[in-house]
């Protein structure tokens, strides 16, 4: 599409105060992420709206399987936010970094709890043509504007959606200043789902501190008797000499 490379490396901020709800989650993005790009902030949107729907389409469950245990097996475990919300709380990013460094390569987790946005209803273009006019209000309203402060930064993000729309919203990646700067190793899961991963947890932690309780009984009903074992011994010696 026009403009899309040179979009790519264009880095935009949030100027000014976030006057309602919307403006307030695009903020605290830009403000989370350096080098978000037009690119960045459509990938956020989409995912608000339509979630990971697309998903289901390109790939059946064993595809999926293996592209989430891939890609969970080339990340690092790192420090951070499990996920990341997203516009509306409909969806949430599943960050796979501190994923695995809380519960390892258990990638059949992560695709239970994405599997669940199959009963969910599928969010309709609409939802996501709503967000894109709030974004350019807020491009108009040089809310958003670009960090080397472009003059032409407005006219070619609106060539870009214009044609963006003609082409019907397709998935975008992120850009490359973005992809830079932080990592995109995550995956887009119904927010209801959350529960499926750290439910999962829960009943893992009783279960080890039921274990270690039990042990840990063992042995205090072992020490007791062994001590009276112990005085039983020394009270037959006192009586038998």
């Amino acid at each position: 599409m026009k403009n899309e490379k040179r979009l790519s490396s264009l880095e935009l901020r949030f100027v000014g105060r976030a006057e309602d709800d919307f403006n307030k989650v695009l903020k605290k993005h830009m403000e989370l992420h350096e080098g978000v790009g037009l690119f960045d902030l459509l990938k956020f949107l989409y995912q608000s709206s339509l979630g990971s729907f697309h998903l289901l389409e390109m790939m059946d469950e064993t595809e999926m399987l293996n592209w989430i245990r891939k890609n969970l097996e080339n990340t690092r475990p790192s420090d951070g936010s499990l996920t990341e919300e997203l516009y509306g709380k409909k969806w949430v990013r599943l960050n796979f970094g501190p994923y695995k460094m809380k519960y390892g390569n258990d990638y059949q987790k992560i695709y239970r709890a994405f599997a669940k946005a199959k009963k969910m209803k599928r969010g309709q273009p609409a939802e996501f043509e709503k967000l894109l006019e709030r974004l350019i209000d807020a491009f108009r309203k040089r809310r958003i504007q670009s960090i080397a402060d472009e003059p032409r930064a407005l006219s070619i993000v609106l060539d870009f959606l214009k044609e963006y729309e003609e082409k019907d919203y397709p998935p975008v990646h992120h850009s490359k200043s973005y992809m830079l700067k932080n990592s995109s190793d995550y995956l887009v899961i119904p927010r209801s789902s959350l529960g499926e991963i750290t439910r999962a947890n829960q009943i893992e932690n009783e279960s080890v501190a039921s274990h270690d309780l039990a042990r840990d009984d063992i042995m205090k009903r072992a020490v007791e008797f062994h001590g009276h074992a112990r005085a039983s011994h020394w009270i037959y010696l006192l009586f038998a000499c």
